[in-house]
């Protein structure tokens, strides 16, 4: 099979496994700052090299709000600019995320594992 057949599939799982991680990501930077709004994920995405859209990002964040992941709250004291929809943490997206990070770690257990030259004679 040529590379150019496999793209699609590639794709298919380049974007499956980009979501699931991308998600993780978000929440882990929330965790760590206490609270964050949309361009400042962005920001802190991109610096770590996962770029996104926000095309991507605000809908992703709006589900997670109403999934309970997320709860928001609009600031418009103290702030230079525009008003600001600040993200945090409810209590079920604290134990997501530590699900999400137990079950990526293990992952990336197996796939270390998986990944090691195998020594001859084994």
């Amino acid at each position: 099979m040529y590379a150019a057949e496999m793209a699609p599939a590639n794709d298919n799982w380049r974007t499956q496994i980009r979501k699931g991680y991308l998600e993780l990501c978000i929440l882990l930077l929330i965790r760590q700052h206490g609270r964050l709004y949309g361009f400042d994920l962005l920001e802190r995405l991109a610096q770590t090299g996962l770029e996104i859209k926000e095309g991507t990002l605000y809908p992703l964040l709006n589900r997670m709000t109403t999934d309970g992941v997320l709860s928001s709250l609009w600031e418009t004291e103290n702030l230079k600019g525009h008003p600001r929809k600040f993200y945090s943490l409810t209590k079920s997206g604290n134990a997501l995320l530590d699900e999400m990070a137990h079950e990526f770690e293990q992952l990336v257990s197996v796939f270390q594992t998986l990944s090691r030259p195998e020594r001859k004679g084994s």
